[in-house]
C-alpha cells in the first residue's frame, strides 16, 4: 500500500483521483453546455386587452395578435417569453422598476421614458361607443365637454381627449374604470344609460362586440388616432437597445415574409401599415 505522505511523482496511476477529476471536469462541462443552450428568456408585463393581448385566455391560438407576433419573433431569434399579468398602471410601474424586462401594449404617451423600437406591433385607433339609439357624436374638443363619459383610469388616449379628461371643469362627467375587466365593466354602464359614451381602441371594441354578440346594442360614434403600439422596454433595463433591435428586425421579417398578414387575418385585421 503507497503511503499518502510520498509526492506523487510523474507517470503515477492514481486510479480514484483520477476519476474523480475527470467526473468533475465532465459534470462542469454538461451544466456549461445546458447552460449555453438555454434560451434567454424575455419577462414581459401587459394587460387585458384582446384583440391585441388575449393572454389571459391562455390559448395558443388565441394570443393575441400582438403577442403572436412576438413569439415568432421569440422563434426565430433565440428567445423565450414568460408572460405576467397586470392591470394596467400596476405593469407599467413594476416594469419601469425592473420586475419585467418589457412592456406589451405600448403608446408612447404611456411610458415616454421608455426605450421604443421604431418597428410597432399595432396602431390604435380610439373610438366613442354610445347606445345604438343615442344621436351623440364626437366632433372635436367642444363635443366633450359635459359629456358623462367612462375612460380608463390609465390609459391614455392623445389630445384632445386628454386634455377634456384632465380638464377639473368636466372632472364631475368623468368615471374613471380600473382593472384588468374595466372595459366590459364600461360597455354595461352605457347600455344601462349611467354614462353616454366611453372610449377604447377600435380593434378592442370590435372584438369585444363580435364575441359578446352584442352589435345592436352599440353604436360607434367617432374616431381619433390615438398612435402606434409597442412593446417597449424601461430605461433602467441594460439591454434595452438590444432588445428593441431584435424587436425591430423581427417585425420587420415577419412583415416581409407575408407571416404578419396571416397572423392577423386570424383576427380579421390587415396590416396597419398597408
Amino acid at each position: 500500500m503507497r503511503d499518502w505522505r510520498q509526492p506523487i511523482q510523474p507517470g503515477m496511476f492514481v486510479p480514484g483521483f483520477f476519476v474523480r477529476v475527470v467526473a468533475s471536469m465532465a459534470l462542469a462541462a454538461l451544466a456549461l453546455a445546458a447552460k449555453a443552450e438555454e434560451p434567454t428568456t424575455l419577462r414581459v408585463a401587459g394587460a387585458v386587452w384582446c384583440p391585441y393581448n388575449c393572454m389571459i385566455d391562455n390559448n395558443p391560438e388565441r394570443r393575441g395578435f400582438m403577442f403572436d407576433m412576438l413569439y415568432a419573433i421569440a422563434a426565430k431569434q433565440g428567445f423565450a417569453v414568460e408572460y405576467v399579468e397586470q392591470p394596467w398602471r400596476r405593469a407599467i410601474i413594476t416594469t419601469r422598476a425592473g420586475q419585467q424586462a418589457a412592456l406589451a401594449g405600448t403608446l408612447k404617451t404611456d411610458t415616454p421614458d421608455f426605450v421604443f423600437g421604431k418597428q410597432a406591433f399595432g396602431h390604435s385607433r380610439s373610438c366613442f361607443v354610445t347606445r345604438s339609439v343615442s344621436n351623440w357624436q364626437y366632433r372635436g374638443e367642444r363635443s366633450l365637454k359635459r359629456l358623462r363619459l367612462a375612460v380608463n383610469k390609465d390609459q391614455t388616449f392623445g389630445d384632445p381627449v386628454d386634455k377634456a379628461v384632465n380638464d377639473p371643469l368636466n372632472r364631475l362627467y368623468i368615471f374613471f374604470g380600473t382593472g384588468s375587466d374595466y372595459f366590459p365593466r364600461q360597455m354595461e354602464a352605457v347600455a344601462r344609460g349611467q354614462v353616454e359614451a366611453t372610449l377604447e381602441d377600435e380593434y378592442v371594441i370590435r372584438d369585444w362586440l363580435k364575441q359578446s354578440a352584442r352589435q345592436s346594442e352599440f353604436r360607434l360614434a367617432g374616431c381619433l388616432d390615438s398612435g402606434e403600439v409597442y412593446i417597449s422596454v424601461p430605461p433602467g433595463n441594460p439591454q434595452a437597445k438590444q432588445w428593441v433591435a431584435m424587436f425591430d428586425s423581427g417585425v420587420q421579417a415577419l412583415r416581409q415574409s407575408g407571416e404578419l398578414a396571416r397572423i392577423l387575418a386570424k383576427y380579421g385585421l390587415e396590416d396597419w401599415r398597408r
